[in-house]
């Protein structure tokens, strides 16, 4: 896997959950996991998914998540004769955290032996084919996205090449495959515009937030060991 120095520290500190347990009723209690998102029994927080696949649901399985997660990986990295670039890479973390996977289990993503791995070993375990049209629209994403990211945009043929043999290993129709590969061109162009409708004119420039001074720092320790006190 090709990484830089630079991301390498940006994920030691990432949708992509797409197989679901259902609705739970709000009035149910809840037990959170210490990782945060996560439920003690393993139910995920939605997160974005509503607003990125149209999923309505309140939770997710962990290990369904991670399963389709390495399906993705390991499908990229084939199509890639066993590469997933750092800008891939890099959209992948993005997509995790959107998608409120706790950062430990994120971790493991990012060290996931994707060259090696199988898809129909994963598959199964996220869903089968019920997810193989979402599992088409994210190789998509990341393929793409991720070759912006790494500065790197490939000639058109070559990713219509790329996404027509993921579409037919994984038995999604040619008149599905051009839909989906048509809603991730509008996206792109729609992020494009946004650049330039938000930032274009008025770049985002940081708040400066002060450093916190020694004597702040020692207040606030002191406020946290008299909470635990009590």
């Amino acid at each position: 896997m090709k990484t830089t120095t630079r991301y390498m520290v940006f994920i030691s500190s990432m949708t992509m959950a797409i197989p679901l347990t259902g609705s739970v009723a709000t009035a149910t209690e809840v037990e959170w996991a210490s990782t945060g998102h996560m439920t003690v029994d393993g139910r995920l927080e939605a997160g974005g998914h509503p607003q990125l696949y149209a999923l309505d649901v309140d939770f997710l399985d962990i290990n369904a998540n991670s399963n389709y997660v390495y399906a993705l990986m390991a499908m990229v990295s084939h199509l890639q004769n066993g590469e997933i670039s750092s800008g891939q890479m890099q959209w992948l973390y993005e997509r995790a955290i959107m998608s409120a996977v706790p950062r430990d289990i994120i971790d493991q993503y990012m060290n996931f032996d994707h060259s090696t791995a199988k898809l129909e070993d994963h598959m199964i375990g996220s869903g089968g084919d019920s997810i193989a049209r979402v599992l088409l629209y994210d190789v998509t994403q990341l393929i793409t996205y991720g070759d912006l990211y790494d500065d790197n945009p490939r000639p058109a043929s070559t990713y219509h090449g790329l996404f027509n043999q993921a579409s037919q290993q994984l038995g999604v129709p040619g008149d599905v495959f051009a839909e989906i590969q048509d809603i991730v061109n509008q996206e792109v162009n729609l992020l494009d515009k946004k650049k330039v409708v938000f930032w274009g004119e008025t770049p985002y420039v940081p708040p400066n937030i002060p450093e916190p001074t020694t004597a702040s720092l020692l207040a606030l320790g002191t406020l946290m060991f008299i909470r635990r006190r009590r």
